[in-house]
């Protein structure tokens, strides 16, 4: 790369970031967040001003969610004249206490407590997907002095907890998204028929007065991640709890900006050592084809292996992540094999240039997160977890660089996404058929953009060692801090 090059790189990805962060700081300027603790929980307040008797809505978040993920739908209730209680629930985000299944009512709980000293209003409760069940559960059979003026489930995962009485829960909303899998839509149906058997999608039933109200509603377009973010999604939550008209904003819009100016921050650090600097790749001796089958061969013994030590990978204190790691480090296995005849490059960036690009990408993706998606909050055991992902990952990462290696252009970049291809299918192909973790099915929409954006990152880089430090930390990193925490 020449020294003109090298520095318009920079420039580019300071531009991109500068106005990727002034978008943040400003789309979200209206809205007020504090942060607490409150018995060990965890969570946070989102309002567009002081109105001391404003009504207020706890909103809880689904598995491998935080009150990160809520914070676009909470800020739009907000803006609508509602007071939005985000807690991080037991095992999630900032929440080291580990997730049971006793421990998410009790959670939901001290949230509504929260919420009630914070507000003479009246207090609602919201969830999505495992949120909804908890919430559900919860208004089901809160005494009536603590109980919601409304209850709202999105992606409700099952009716069966539900009592066939119409006020509990009271003033019901079940919303789902059109693109989830059958169950949520069979969930939802299913609740609206427990009060109203007769009941069809998108009709009012019972009385709003007498808190027998329930409703069902189809968002159009939403898949089970993607249905929180909607707009649909939160008028039909502010007209079912009666407040005004909510509004989103172009918090996404400064998301793509720092994080496209993260990844071209590490272009000029994956690709020299100084400016001016390059270095070329000898070719492995390996052909593409064989390659590729080598890819393909690593992703079947990964699920195979997986499948074999699922005793070992569920003592790790991270739901999903203990498979995880099982699965990269039988398919790293495979990849190291492969690609051995690859060596380190002479010349080209350094390790320590590789792990700067690793740091700078996380931290693009990490602070818009916070607004948008995820907590990346390492808590408690998350930094030995952390710390092991970094190694599989690492060794996962490495063995396919230097399988690649000595390619350029379409050639490496094919393979690159093949690679990142074939991780999608084998993950959900050993859920079909091995017994992997239903819930990885449910990622895929947040895992495919990131395995792509990390395959731009390792092409740039001709030397295999930096192109798996810059990709093995911002991975592992999401993937340490996103999924719960267990017992």
């Amino acid at each position: 790369m020449s020294r003109r090059a090298w520095w318009l790189w920079w420039l580019v990805a300071g531009v991109l970031l500068g106005a990727g962060a002034v978008v943040l700081g400003t789309a979200t300027s209206d809205i007020t967040r504090t942060s607490g603790q409150a018995d060990g929980l965890q969570y946070r307040v989102v309002s567009s001003a002081d109105a001391p008797d404003a009504p207020a809505v706890v909103l809880a978040h689904g598995f491998a969610g935080s009150a990160a993920m809520m914070d676009p739908l909470a800020s739009a209730l907000a803006r609508a004249g509602y007071l939005v209680v985000l807690p991080d629930l037991p095992g999630h985000g900032g929440n080291a206490e580990a997730l049971t299944d006793e421990s998410l009512e009790p959670a939901i709980a001290d949230a509504v407590a929260v919420a009630r000293g914070l507000t003479s209003g009246p207090v609602s409760v919201a969830g999505h997907s495992m949120g909804a069940g908890a919430v559900t559960r919860w208004a089901s059979t809160a005494p009536e002095a603590a109980s919601p003026g409304a209850t709202v489930a999105i992606s409700l995962p099952s009716a069966e907890d539900l009592p066939a009485e119409p006020a509990r829960p009271p003033n019901l909303l079940v919303l789902w998204g059109s693109a989830e899998q059958p169950r949520f839509a069979d969930a939802a149906l299913a609740a609206l028929h427990r009060a109203y058997p007769e009941g069809v999608a998108g009709v009012t039933y019972g009385s709003t007065g007498q808190r027998t109200a329930r409703r069902a509603v189809q968002i159009s377009g939403a898949e089970h991640v993607s249905v929180v973010y909607r707009a649909q999604t939160a008028g039909e939550i502010a007209a079912w709890l009666g407040g005004g008209q909510p509004r989103g904003d172009a918090r996404w819009i400064g998301l793509v900006l720092v994080l496209a100016g993260g990844v071209l921050a590490t272009r000029p650090l994956l690709t020299g050592v100084r400016p001016g600097a390059s270095g070329a790749a000898p070719d492995n001796g390996v052909r593409s084809w064989v390659a590729a089958a080598w890819l393909g061969g690593s992703v079947v013994v990964a699920g195979l292996g997986a499948a074999a030590v699922t005793g070992l990978a569920e003592r790790i204190p991270v739901a999903v992540g203990g498979y995880l790691m099982a699965w990269f480090a039988c398919g790293a296995a495979v990849l190291m094999l492969a690609g051995r005849r690859g060596s380190p490059v002479g010349g080209g960036p350094s390790f320590a240039r590789g792990i700067a690009a690793g740091i700078v990408l996380t931290l693009a993706l990490a602070l818009p997160a916070r607004l948008t998606w995820a907590a990346f909050h390492p808590v408690g055991p998350r930094w030995w977890v952390l710390l092991l992902l970094l190694a599989v990952l690492g060794g996962w990462l490495l063995g396919e660089a230097r399988l690649v290696l000595g390619r350029t252009g379409w050639r490496r970049a094919g393979l690159l996404f093949l690679s990142r291809v074939l991780v999608v299918v084998g993950l959900l192909g050993a859920v079909a058929l091995l017994g992997a973790p239903a819930f990885l099915t449910l990622t895929v929409p947040l895992v495919i953009p990131i395995l792509a954006v990390l395959a731009v990152v390792a092409g740039w880089s001709p030397d295999p060692a930096s192109a798996a430090a810059a990709q093995a930390i911002p991975l592992a990193t999401a993937i340490a801090t996103t999924f719960p925490l267990l017992g």
